[in-house]
């Protein structure tokens, strides 16, 4: 772990190849020759070396008969390849069931900090990462539901021994925006202009947009013209409320539905149409005409006025006409 040459180690391991597995033989070492003659001062098992590479003193005693013998043992420890804990690597998650495909070959280079002496494998349990076994192949479909820890063995092709680094790297699976289906189009009439341009609040359609989500509060919603924009969050329209159309009767803009929290990203993309429809093509109908005849003189008649419905509508369908004593009223 820490890159000073000391560490705490199993001296017992040597035992067997210094006795050569002879059960009437016991070991213990020692700092100095003089402590493994005196049989004094044995070191603790585990032990912890205090320079690097040390020399250590066997004492090797026959349990029967009392003689012993000495040899030495050097300790010498190897640096691990140094390796960094990767930040959590995450997947947004298409049907929020929990789980999701990873890149784990995306965070060798975080992980090595781009050594290219270091190689980088990836396996599902701390066992496996320390035997080097059963490596996880890439992408990667994480077993356990929204978290999995895995664990992340790092060797370096320059150090002869086996050292290697385990280091963890956090799954997270992140739901997404589950939206309905997409919005109704949002439709104005147009103006006396005649143009097919109107000012449309685009706003007004969140209610219908986000009416799926538990709490809608959680998410922020922008607008953009193209699919391409708001796939990358980029060139929002500046003022949704009082959008003007950029193609004149119909056009389609593109709304992102984004997780409030920035460390997730995820989000949803979906589509509104715009319409603009025209105003009715109307004729100005000349005057109705009628004869003073009820009560002459009052200049009071009884009009149909329906009678102009065909003058003004010049043939048009799919048209109601309603008729008003004023232009306020008519408005």
């Amino acid at each position: 772990g820490t890159p000073d040459g000391l560490t705490s180690i199993d001296l017992t391991l040597k035992n067997t190849e210094i006795t050569g597995n002879n059960a009437n033989y016991s070991v213990s070492y020692h700092l100095t020759q003089a402590d493994a003659d005196a049989n004094v001062n044995p070191l603790p098992i585990p032990y912890t070396n205090i320079t690097n590479c040390q020399i250590v003193f066997v004492r090797v005693q026959d349990i029967n008969t009392g003689c012993y013998n000495t040899t030495t043992l050097e300790l010498c420890v190897e640096q691990a390849p140094i390796a960094n804990t990767p930040t959590p690597l995450m997947y947004c998650d298409p049907d929020s069931d929990g789980f999701g495909v990873f890149d784990l070959t995306s965070k060798d280079i975080e992980i090595t900090g781009g050594d290219p002496s270091l190689s980088v494998s990836y396996h599902e349990t701390m066992a496996d990462a320390d035997n080097d076994v059963n490596p996880l192949t890439s992408p990667y479909n994480n077993i356990v539901e929204d978290m999995q820890t895995v664990y992340v063995r790092v060797e370096s092709s320059t150090i002869a021994t086996d050292c290697a680094t385990i280091v963890e790297l956090i799954l997270i699976v992140n739901p997404t925006p589950q939206l309905g289906p997409e919005p109704t189009a949002l439709e104005i009439c147009d103006d006396l202009s005649a143009d097919g341009f109107g000012q449309f609040d685009l706003t007004s359609k969140e209610p219908e947009i986000l009416q799926n989500l538990a709490d809608p509060t959680q998410y922020i919603v922008s607008y953009y013209e193209t699919m391409g924009n708001a796939d990358l969050g980029v060139n929002a329209i500046a003022n949704p409320m009082n959008y003007t159309n950029t193609t004149a009767f119909n056009q389609i803009i593109w709304i992102r539905v984004e997780d409030i929290d920035p460390a997730t990203g995820c989000y949803k993309l979906t589509s509104l149409e715009l319409i603009v429809n025209a105003l009715p093509v109307l004729i100005q109908p000349t005057p109705l005409e009628l004869c003073d005849d009820n009560n002459p003189g009052d200049e009071m008649e009884s009009f149909t006025l329906e009678d102009a419905t065909d003058e003004i509508l010049n043939g048009q369908t799919g048209i109601s006409l309603s008729y008003y004593e004023t232009q306020a009223d008519a408005d």
